[in-house]
């Protein structure tokens, strides 16, 4: 029996197989509103940039072989598990089968396993991402020259997933660096001082590549995220002023309607939908936006004074933001990990309760800080192909998971689906060298 599971062919044979009966089974995926929004744009081809309009693009190629989501759905799963396997068959093909197994152990890991079949922005960003790295983790791990049309496919996956999350930019580059030159992993806070402004520097180029060569509708979504933080300032500092002249704002109304769990209370589609209808549309069309649906409301002219009222309420409350931000990204990562069930308004059961915090963002994103400090901390081991690989992923996969600190405006655990698979995988790479490293120690 240990015989057959050393195969690398018996690695195969159960991706494969777990990958078909993925397909089979969740068929043809799960769609929600964003997902809905998106597909009725490839349609209509009336792209607007509220979500990345590249998934529309992608959706538009689709609908020339069939319409519906099958496609898409098709395209994540496939991409998802490529990329477990291909990772697992090269360890396999390196003596590493228990390492080999893991990673399709983490594959199945619920709450991937699960959003995988949910058809998202977050998900279309991780899979292209973890198939790039593992067709670059392929020759990487036999010290063999990546060929030319396998690097062409790498860089397109890259890209596509750069496109597909407005903070994908802050988990590219390291994967980019992997791609190019994995030498430079070799000095990883300096290379994570790089990748941070460089990634900033990819914004304009990525809203150039939507409105000008995809020509999606500007929409300016970064007014969530204004009115967001306006809301929270204004919550923690009990300064109603933040919010300018002329928007009479209540402290009851805020009250009623700012959670720091997220925004959308306040969205055009929330219950508190006069907070949108006051930032963030243009003073002279605020009647005309009550009247209009969600939609037609996050099409209106955007309020030209809303950038200047947003940094000049941070700079006037710090504290109070930064309470704002932390209790957010406390709720972003934390999600499930209360002891109290809200709707039995009683405590969770104990195997409930241990499947919220094995599964909960925070714990591993921890884990995934301390496996960092513990690779480049490792004097005594020789740099290697394993260690790149999981630098790579490490690198990219905490800087974007710490973007939600800043940028966040929704509490789900999809955002950090990319993390978490940057994060298991590298772990289970990196487990030799681990090892290695507690061994020289207690020698020493």
């Amino acid at each position: 029996m240990r015989l057959v599971a050393t195969k690398p062919v018996s690695i195969a044979i159960a991706g494969l197989l777990l990958g078909i009966t993925n397909l089979a089974i969740w068929f043809p995926g799960e769609s929600g509103p964003d997902s809905q929004s998106q597909y009725w744009q490839a349609v209509t081809w009336h792209l607007d940039d509220w979500h990345p309009p590249i998934t529309v693009w992608l959706w538009s190629l689709f609908r020339l072989v069939t319409d519906g989501d099958g496609p898409m759905f098709c395209f994540q799963v496939i991409l998802y598990w490529l990329g477990f396997l291909l990772i697992a068959f090269t360890l396999s093909r390196t003596g590493r089968w228990v390492a080999a197994w893991a990673v399709l152990a983490v594959a199945l890991f619920p709450s991937l396993f699960t959003t995988n079949i949910e058809l998202l922005n977050d998900v279309g960003m991780g899979v292209t991402f973890l198939a790039a790295f593992a067709m670059v983790f392929w020759w990487r791990m036999q010290d063999r020259k990546i060929p030319t049309p396998v690097a062409a496919i790498a860089l397109a996956l890259l890209v596509f997933g750069a496109l597909a999350r407005v903070n994908a930019v802050f988990a590219v580059v390291p994967l980019f660096v992997y791609l190019i030159r994995p030498q430079w992993l070799g000095k990883p806070w300096r290379l994570l001082a790089v990748s941070i402004p460089l990634a900033l520097a990819l914004v304009p180029v990525a809203d150039l590549i939507n409105h000008r060569l995809l020509r999606a509708e500007p929409l300016h979504p970064i007014r969530s995220l204004q009115v967001f933080d306006l809301n929270g300032i204004a919550f923690y500092s009990h300064d109603l002023t933040v919010f300018g002249p002329g928007t009479s704002f209540t402290q009851d109304e805020l009250a009623r309607c700012y959670t720091p769990a997220g925004w959308d209370r306040a969205a055009p589609w929330g219950k508190c939908r006069f907070f949108w209808d006051r930032l963030a549309v243009s003073p002279d069309l605020r009647e005309l936006a009550a009247s209009l649906d969600a939609r037609g409301a996050m099409g209106l002219k955007p309020n030209p004074d809303l950038s200047n009222r947003w940094i000049a309420a941070i700079v006037h409350h710090p504290l109070a933001y930064a309470e704002h931000r932390l209790l957010h990204f406390g709720s972003e990562i934390g999600e499930g990990l209360s002891m109290w069930d809200s709707d039995a308004a009683g405590p969770k059961p104990l195997s409930v309760a241990l499947y919220d915090l094995v599964t909960a963002s925070a714990l591993w994103i921890v884990m995934g800080a301390g496996l960092l400090v513990c690779l480049t901390s490792m004097r005594s081991v020789r740099r290697s192909a394993s260690i790149d690989a999981a630098l790579a992923l490490l690198l990219s996969a905490l800087p974007y998971a710490s973007a939600y600190l800043i940028i966040g405006v929704a509490s789900q655990m999809r955002y950090f689906f990319w993390s978490l698979v940057a994060i298991f995988t590298a772990a289970v790479i990196a487990s030799a060298e681990c090892r290695s490293r507690r061994s020289d120690s207690a020698l020493a």
